[in-house]
């Protein structure tokens, strides 16, 4: 009885720790998520940073929203109504979307384990897979 309430008792910090939301410095951002930061979006201010658990949830002053794993990969990348940086979008992509719907642009991406989800300045929502072929529109 005791092992298991001892059990519990643990189990209920830890889970308690991992789902709190901590603000942090954008300095102790894994480097990798502060190079993507440098590298595709020079020049605009970091307004906030989250750790949540084993993701960081960064919001930028231009409205642009972004999350990163906890090793500094990113998974999702919201620049609102403005266009995702080119060299964020695997090229495949990018390709079939410059082609199948020439006045839009990506505003949103995300890559999932197998694949890939991107929502258009139209509102569309497009899935790749991981190798960059369109799937199916939403």
């Amino acid at each position: 009885m005791k092992k298991t309430l001892l059990f519990l008792v643990g189990l209920f910090t830890l889970v308690t720790f991992v789902s709190c939301n901590r603000h942090i410095p954008a300095s102790k951002l894994p480097q990798q998520a502060q190079t993507f930061l440098t590298q595709y979006f020079p020049g605009t201010n970091v307004l906030s940073v989250e750790r949540d658990g084993l993701k960081y949830d960064v919001y930028l002053m231009d409205g642009t929203s972004l999350e990163f794993r906890h090793s500094g990969d990113w998974h999702d990348v919201d620049c609102q109504m403005m266009p995702v940086p080119e060299g964020i979008v695997p090229m495949p992509i990018q390709t079939y979307v410059t082609t199948n719907f020439p006045a839009c642009f990506i505003v949103k991406i995300k890559q999932e384990r197998r694949e890939y989800e991107v929502e258009l300045s139209n509102d569309l929502e497009l899935k790749f897979d991981r190798s960059g072929n369109f799937i199916y529109a939403d």
